[in-house]
Protein backbone atom coordinates (compact mmCIF):
# COMPACT_ATOMS: atom_id res chain seq x y z
CA UNK A 1 0.00 0.00 0.00
CA UNK A 2 1.48 3.38 -0.95
CA UNK A 3 2.91 5.38 1.94
CA UNK A 4 0.80 8.40 0.98
CA UNK A 5 -2.38 6.39 1.61
CA UNK A 6 -1.12 5.14 4.97
CA UNK A 7 -0.33 8.68 6.06
CA UNK A 8 -3.54 10.30 4.82
CA UNK A 9 -6.25 7.75 5.59
CA UNK A 10 -7.95 7.81 8.97
CA UNK A 11 -6.79 4.77 10.99
CA UNK A 12 -10.28 3.19 11.05
CA UNK A 13 -10.58 3.43 7.27
CA UNK A 14 -7.04 2.11 6.75
CA UNK A 15 -7.76 -0.87 9.01
CA UNK A 16 -11.02 -1.57 7.16
CA UNK A 17 -9.25 -1.41 3.80
CA UNK A 18 -6.44 -3.71 4.95
CA UNK A 19 -8.97 -6.19 6.36
CA UNK A 20 -10.69 -6.29 2.96
CA UNK A 21 -7.34 -6.87 1.25
CA UNK A 22 -6.57 -9.72 3.66
CA UNK A 23 -9.97 -11.29 2.95
CA UNK A 24 -9.30 -11.04 -0.79
CA UNK A 25 -5.88 -12.65 -0.44
CA UNK A 26 -7.45 -15.56 1.44
CA UNK A 27 -10.20 -15.92 -1.20
CA UNK A 28 -7.47 -15.96 -3.87
CA UNK A 29 -5.76 -18.89 -2.15
CA UNK A 30 -3.15 -17.29 0.11
CA UNK A 31 -3.06 -19.08 3.44
CA UNK A 32 -4.29 -17.19 6.51
CA UNK A 33 -0.90 -16.70 8.27
CA UNK A 34 0.64 -15.24 5.09
CA UNK A 35 -2.37 -13.01 4.45
CA UNK A 36 -2.13 -11.72 8.02
CA UNK A 37 1.60 -11.11 7.57
CA UNK A 38 0.90 -9.14 4.40
CA UNK A 39 -1.57 -6.92 6.25
CA UNK A 40 0.79 -6.48 9.18
CA UNK A 41 3.57 -5.50 6.80
CA UNK A 42 1.31 -3.03 5.03
CA UNK A 43 0.55 -1.33 8.31
CA UNK A 44 4.14 -1.15 9.51
CA UNK A 45 6.26 -0.19 6.47
CA UNK A 46 8.07 3.08 7.11
CA UNK A 47 10.60 4.85 4.87
CA UNK A 48 12.96 5.50 7.82
CA UNK A 49 12.90 1.97 9.22
CA UNK A 50 15.62 -0.69 9.08
CA UNK A 51 15.59 -4.38 8.16
CA UNK A 52 12.32 -5.65 6.70
CA UNK A 53 10.77 -2.25 7.17
CA UNK A 54 13.19 -0.73 4.61
CA UNK A 55 10.91 -2.00 1.87
CA UNK A 56 9.42 0.53 -0.50
CA UNK A 57 6.32 -1.59 -0.98
CA UNK A 58 4.26 -4.04 1.01
CA UNK A 59 5.11 -6.72 -1.58
CA UNK A 60 8.84 -6.28 -0.96
CA UNK A 61 8.42 -6.37 2.80
CA UNK A 62 6.11 -9.37 2.61
CA UNK A 63 8.45 -11.41 0.39
CA UNK A 64 11.46 -10.48 2.52
CA UNK A 65 9.71 -11.53 5.70
CA UNK A 66 8.53 -14.76 4.08
CA UNK A 67 12.08 -15.55 2.95
CA UNK A 68 13.19 -15.00 6.54
CA UNK A 69 10.90 -17.88 7.60
CA UNK A 70 12.45 -20.45 5.25
CA UNK A 71 15.46 -22.48 6.37
CA UNK A 72 17.10 -22.20 2.93
CA UNK A 73 16.82 -18.41 2.73
CA UNK A 74 16.88 -17.06 6.28
CA UNK A 75 19.46 -14.29 6.61
CA UNK A 76 20.52 -14.51 2.96
CA UNK A 77 18.63 -11.58 1.45
CA UNK A 78 18.84 -7.83 2.01
CA UNK A 79 16.27 -5.25 1.01
CA UNK A 80 16.98 -2.28 -1.25
CA UNK A 81 20.68 -2.91 -1.57
CA UNK A 82 22.87 -0.43 -3.45
CA UNK A 83 25.25 -2.12 -5.89
CA UNK A 84 28.34 -0.30 -7.24
CA UNK A 85 27.00 -0.20 -10.80
CA UNK A 86 26.33 3.20 -12.40
CA UNK A 87 22.76 3.36 -13.69
CA UNK A 88 20.55 6.17 -15.01
CA UNK A 89 22.99 8.93 -14.05
CA UNK A 90 23.44 7.54 -10.54
CA UNK A 91 26.67 6.12 -9.19
CA UNK A 92 24.90 3.08 -7.79
CA UNK A 93 22.04 0.77 -8.69
CA UNK A 94 19.39 -0.18 -6.15
CA UNK A 95 17.86 -3.65 -6.18
CA UNK A 96 14.70 -4.77 -4.39
CA UNK A 97 16.17 -7.93 -2.81
CA UNK A 98 19.75 -9.14 -3.03
CA UNK A 99 21.58 -12.31 -2.01
CA UNK A 100 25.31 -11.52 -2.08
CA UNK A 101 26.58 -15.09 -1.74
CA UNK A 102 24.69 -16.14 -4.89
CA UNK A 103 24.89 -12.80 -6.75
CA UNK A 104 21.11 -13.11 -7.03
CA UNK A 105 18.89 -10.06 -7.54
CA UNK A 106 15.12 -10.16 -7.15
CA UNK A 107 13.05 -7.34 -8.63
CA UNK A 108 9.32 -6.90 -7.98
CA UNK A 109 7.33 -4.97 -10.55
CA UNK A 110 4.08 -3.21 -9.80
CA UNK A 111 1.63 -2.28 -12.54
CA UNK A 112 3.51 0.94 -13.33
CA UNK A 113 6.40 -1.15 -14.69
CA UNK A 114 4.19 -2.60 -17.42
CA UNK A 115 1.90 0.33 -18.12
CA UNK A 116 4.70 2.65 -19.21
CA UNK A 117 6.92 1.73 -22.15
CA UNK A 118 9.86 3.73 -20.80
CA UNK A 119 9.65 1.99 -17.40
CA UNK A 120 9.64 -1.36 -19.21
CA UNK A 121 12.72 -0.36 -21.23
CA UNK A 122 14.48 0.89 -18.07
CA UNK A 123 13.88 -2.46 -16.37
CA UNK A 124 15.32 -4.34 -19.36
CA UNK A 125 18.41 -2.06 -19.34
CA UNK A 126 18.79 -2.70 -15.61
CA UNK A 127 18.54 -6.48 -16.10
CA UNK A 128 21.11 -6.47 -18.91
CA UNK A 129 23.55 -4.35 -16.89
CA UNK A 130 23.18 -6.59 -13.84
CA UNK A 131 23.77 -9.67 -15.99
CA UNK A 132 26.88 -8.12 -17.55
CA UNK A 133 28.22 -7.68 -14.01
CA UNK A 134 27.61 -11.35 -13.15
CA UNK A 135 24.31 -11.10 -11.31
CA UNK A 136 21.40 -13.48 -11.87
CA UNK A 137 18.11 -11.56 -12.02
CA UNK A 138 14.67 -12.85 -11.11
CA UNK A 139 11.82 -10.46 -11.89
CA UNK A 140 8.27 -11.04 -10.61
CA UNK A 141 5.02 -9.13 -10.74
CA UNK A 142 4.24 -7.74 -7.30
CA UNK A 143 0.73 -9.18 -7.51
CA UNK A 144 2.23 -12.67 -7.86
CA UNK A 145 3.61 -12.41 -4.34
CA UNK A 146 0.02 -12.72 -3.13
CA UNK A 147 -1.48 -14.80 -5.93
CA UNK A 148 1.32 -17.25 -6.78
CA UNK A 149 3.66 -17.19 -3.80
CA UNK A 150 4.53 -20.89 -4.06
CA UNK A 151 5.73 -20.42 -7.66
CA UNK A 152 7.77 -17.37 -6.67
CA UNK A 153 9.41 -19.19 -3.77
CA UNK A 154 10.10 -22.26 -5.94
CA UNK A 155 11.81 -20.06 -8.54
CA UNK A 156 13.95 -18.37 -5.87
CA UNK A 157 14.98 -21.68 -4.31
CA UNK A 158 15.78 -23.14 -7.75
CA UNK A 159 17.92 -20.11 -8.62
CA UNK A 160 19.82 -20.40 -5.33
CA UNK A 161 20.45 -24.10 -5.98
CA UNK A 162 21.55 -23.38 -9.56
CA UNK A 163 23.91 -20.63 -8.46
CA UNK A 164 25.37 -22.83 -5.68
CA UNK A 165 25.88 -25.76 -8.09
CA UNK A 166 27.52 -23.48 -10.63
CA UNK A 167 30.06 -22.27 -8.05
CA UNK A 168 30.88 -25.89 -7.04
CA UNK A 169 31.98 -26.81 -10.60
Amino acid sequence: MPEILRRNLPPALLNHLLDRIRDRLIRDGVDVPLANLFVHTSRSVSPTAEGADRARSASEAFLFRRLETLHETIGRFRLNTQLPIPFDDHGRMETDLFCAEANLVIELDGPQHLADAEAYRRDRRKDALLQRHGYFVLRFLAEDIGKHLDHVLDAILAALTHRRNRRDC
